[in-house]
């Protein structure tokens, strides 16, 4: 049975399944409607299945770099409302944090940052959903839009992590960010409009110092109005110290506007094919180096 919590500002939020540092489901099915001013409080959610149905809520962070929902271990969040942040000056936060593994999150809604709204001028680091360190996680079918930073972010070691069926679009930074990940499939996604501050590419695979990103899929996935389209490299400053591994990319659509189309540098294998890349005129569709071994195969290329 299922049941219906109507949210107030305040409120104590599943109190009774857990401590006030999580909040175990204890297996069980919880469901939320009509819209409120303040949903999460920031606590850790795990072990069921937490339904947001259809309609609008405002998301509150309430202290620099924190989330406004935690999703820890068995979890699946179906997302059918559309969830907005309210504006803040934050340079970095969360609207969703993946702690956990085995996550399911889907749905038809949407979650949407404060780009339009934002409070300050500096950071870049605003996420809708970020995985940290998670194992298992699929998301899929939600549209997530205008964050400060970035729509999706992937690191902290995460693995095995499916991205389908998305529209990430108007976010500052980045589409989606990986940072430290092995086992990434991206498929099915569209990427737009990614435009605010640099890098802006639709996705970025740029692991941090010390740091691995391996075994990356991008798959049917289209790109347009951003300003880069698909880029893996090991940045100056880590070069030596990162790695990254395997990343394909098959079946996509891409352009960029005003920065590279697709951009290797410092990885160990990199295969594009059946792809149409459009390029501007002067430009190189797939620009690479210091990579060990790179496939093109069947790529159409429009210069614009």
């Amino acid at each position: 049975m299922t049941t219906i919590f109507i949210l107030a500002l305040g409120c104590m939020f599943l109190n009774e399944t857990g401590s006030n540092d999580d909040m175990d489901l204890q297996g069980k099915t919880y469901t939320i409607s009509d819209g409120d001013v303040s949903l999460f409080d920031g606590r850790e959610i795990k072990n069921g299945t937490l339904v947001i149905s259809e309609g609008s809520y405002l998301l509150r962070v309430e202290k620099e770099g924190e989330a406004c929902l935690k999703i820890g271990d068995n979890m699946e969040l179906v997302i059918d409302g559309a969830l907005q942040l309210a504006p803040n000056d934050f340079k970095s936060c969360d609207m969703i944090r993946v702690v956990g593994s085995n996550v399911k999150i889907h749905g038809k809604g949407s979650i949407t940052g404060d780009k339009l709204s934002h409070l300050g001028s500096e950071g870049e680091w605003g996420i809708g959903i970020r995985l940290n360190g998670s194992n298992n996680v699929t998301v899929s079918g939600l549209t997530i839009a205008d964050c400060w930073g970035d729509c999706i972010y992937i690191g902290g070691d995460s693995k095995n992590i499916e991205i389908s069926n998305c529209v990430l679009r108007g976010s500052r930074r980045q589409g989606i960010s990986i940072t430290k990940a092995d086992g990434v499939t991206i498929s099915n996604c569209r990427i737009a409009n990614i435009s605010g501050t640099n890098p802006q590419y639709a996705i970025d695979i740029e692991p941090n110092k010390r740091c691995t990103v391996d075994n990356v899929l991008i798959s049917n996935v289209t790109v347009t109005g951003c300003e880069g389209g698909f880029r893996a490299v090991i940045g100056k400053e880590e070069y030596g110290n990162a790695k990254i591994g395997k990343v394909e990319i098959r079946n996509c659509r891409v352009m960029a506007k005003s920065r590279h189309t697709i951009h290797f540098a410092g990885c160990e294998q990199a295969v594009v094919e059946d792809c149409v890349i459009e390029t501007r005129k002067g430009e190189k569709p797939i620009l690479s180096r210091k990579v060990d071994s790179l496939t093109e195969k069947n790529n159409k290329v429009i210069y614009k």
